[in-house]
């Protein structure tokens, strides 16, 4: 239960950064609406995780799949630019928390 509430914590965090996007001074509410309940959701799944994992651990998974989850959604949703130098670090980041995953 622990892992799927830290992977719930990944999704929503994806969810808030790329709603942050979306702020751009405008009067529109739903960017900070889905921003302020993505990170609240996030920071209590991650909370309820941390009470059965590593606190290490379940931080840098955590941040694991909301790099790569915000980064993927760029690439696809927003069209920005990838260089081969980052998406080797990523893999790192990605081999680094499935290591965590398995050892855990």
């Amino acid at each position: 239960m622990a892992w799927f509430l830290l992977f719930i914590a990944g999704i929503e965090e994806i969810i808030a950064a790329i709603a942050m996007k979306y702020i751009d001074g405008t009067k529109k509410k739903w960017p900070i609406i889905v921003m302020t309940a993505g990170f609240a959701l996030s920071f209590y799944c991650l909370s309820q995780a941390m009470q059965i994992l590593p606190s290490g651990v379940a931080y840098a998974v955590w941040t694991g799949i909301g790099s790569i989850g915000v980064t993927a959604v760029s690439l696809i949703w927003f069209k920005e630019r990838f260089q081969l130098s980052q998406l080797i670090s990523l893999c790192l980041i990605l081999a680094g928390v499935i290591g965590l995953r398995l050892t855990s």
